[in-house]
Formats: C-alpha cells, structure tokens, sequence
C-alpha cells in the first residue's frame, strides 16, 4: 500500500508547521506528500518544508490562484500518473494528526476490501469534545450537505465503520483505481465553496463506497476571523456554487428556494449574492475558472 498525500495551502500562516510536524512522525512511511501552493509569490511555506519536512514531496507552485478544485485536481493528476500509489490522501494544511494517523487509515482499508474511500472524526482545536465532523450526508432539499453530531459529544465508538455519502475534504482517502477508472475530477469551474459536496455527489455516482470512521481522529485548528472582504467572496462562491449545483442536478427544491431567494436579495439589495446567482445561470461546465477576486 502506498499512499498520496495532496495539500493545497491556505493563505494563513502559521498552518504549515503543525502539519510538517505531523507528516514527520507517523509510523507508516510509504507515501509521499504533494504540496500546491496558490500564492505565487509567497515563499515561506517552500522553504520551511524544504528544511523541515523528512518525508518524500513534491512542491507545486501555481503562479495565479487556480483555486482549491483546480488544485486539487493537479494532486489527483500527480499521483494516478504513477501506479504504484494505490491510495489518495485529500488532506487540509490546518489540521494535525498522531503517529498512527496513516497506519490507522492502510490498516482499515486493507482489513475491509469494500471500503473505496475513507473519512476520520474530525475535532475542533478549541473545545474539548467538540465534533465538526462524525460522519455526514448529502441533502437533495437544500442542495448541500449535513455534518453529523457537530457541536456535540461523539459517542460513535462502538464500531469502526459507518456507511455515509458525504465527508469533508480536509481528510479523505480515496483508492486510485476507481479514480482512475472513472475519470472522477472536481469541478475546476467551482474555485472554492461547495467543491468538496460536488466531489463526494459524483463519487457516489461512479459507485464509490464511502465510510466514516471513529477510530481515527483529526484534530483541526480554528483559523482566524474572516474579515469583510473574506466574508463576501465566501459568500459570494457558496451562493453561486449551490445555484450551479442546483441547476445542474436539475434540483427543484434548490431552483425554488433560488426564485424566493432571488426576490429577497433584491429586496434588500443583497448585490453579492444577486451577482452570485446571476454568474451560476451562465455558467457552463468546464468554463475557466474565477481567477481573482476582482470582480466582487
């Protein structure tokens, strides 16, 4: 078994270390981290894993942001060339792992065959015992997706695996060959927003198995306050994003909410989220990707 590791890098400092620490002490060392950074001109983070990471890599540096789907694409890309990776790892810089992260993960995917792709509890750094993720599904009334016992107390102990439809990006894996038989890609045109919701939709589409698992845990740290700027674009990419989904899926109870939600934007002059619905109507797929944040 040898697994792929793909991190796109997030443009908050101070991340990298934590998860440089954790690649560095895990106990099953047959794999291989692929980095895309999409701040092209920000070196930092190339260097500090260039002196601190001892694992094999490959850094990728795009010169324009490509967003996270186009990113992540790229790793999908990197490792599928080379057969002698069986497994994807999708794994966010903001988190950070214990020795037996990736031991835990090959020894319950070799010990059940069924399992194509494989999700771990996720934790939130500042509050004991709260859940961001335990297990989760894909909603066709609001054209997204529910996290199970967010918040809350996890008392999902009693078994190793659960079957789900839905899991967070932030730490997936995922087999290579069904990825390579289906030709299974997020969306490039998506940017960020939604593209992890998407992903798991078609890889349930190609027939993908995918479970949840209690046994293992991520412990993901919280990033700073999202300023007004911030908060328009993810607003902005969320809006489109759900309406693209929505029409593409030819999904009635999203179309229904859109014309309601339509009517009360303009109401209260909401142009973000007008200029949000209006781009989902024209987009097309495969269309080039939003490149900049210049026209919100």
């Amino acid at each position: 078994m040898k697994i792929g590791v793909v991190t796109v890098l997030s443009d908050t400092d101070g991340l990298i270390e934590g998860l440089v620490a954790s690649m560095n002490r895990q106990c099953f060392r047959n794999f291989e981290l692929y980095v895309v950074e999409n701040e092209g001109s920000n070196f930092k983070r190339e260097e500090y894993i260039r002196l601190k990471l001892n694992s094999p890599y490959t850094f990728r540096r795009n010169l324009r942001n490509v967003g996270i789907a186009t990113a992540m694409n790229q790793g999908i890309d990197y490792f599928l060339a080379d057969k002698s990776f069986t497994h994807i790892l999708f794994l966010s810089d903001n988190v950070e792992v214990d020795t037996l992260f990736l031991k835990r993960h090959a020894d319950i995917m070799r010990a059940v065959p069924k399992v194509d792709a494989l999700a771990p509890k996720l934790m939130h750094d500042a509050r004991v015992g709260g859940v961001l993720y335990a297990g989760g599904s894909l909603s066709y009334l609001n054209g997204g997706f529910k996290n199970f016992n967010r918040d809350k107390i996890d008392k999902l102990l009693s078994r190793t695996l659960f079957r789900v439809d839905y899991a967070p990006i932030c730490s997936l894996m995922v087999k290579t060959w069904p990825l390579r038989d289906s030709g299974v890609r997020m969306w490039d045109e998506l940017f960020v927003c939604h593209d992890n919701a998407i992903f798991c939709h078609e890889l349930q589409q190609a027939g993908f198995h995918m479970y949840f698992t209690p046994k293992i845990e991520v412990m993901c740290k919280v990033l700073p306050v999202n300023s007004k700027e911030n908060t328009d674009v993810s607003n902005y990419y969320m809006t489109r994003n759900w309406l693209y989904w929505g029409l593409r899926r030819r999904n009635f109870a999203v179309l229904a909410s859109a014309m309601f939600l339509y009517v009360f934007h303009t109401a209260v002059r909401n142009e973000t989220k007008l200029q949000a619905m209006r781009d989902a109507v024209r987009m097309s797929r495969y269309a080039e990707p939003a490149l900049s944040r210049a026209h919100l």
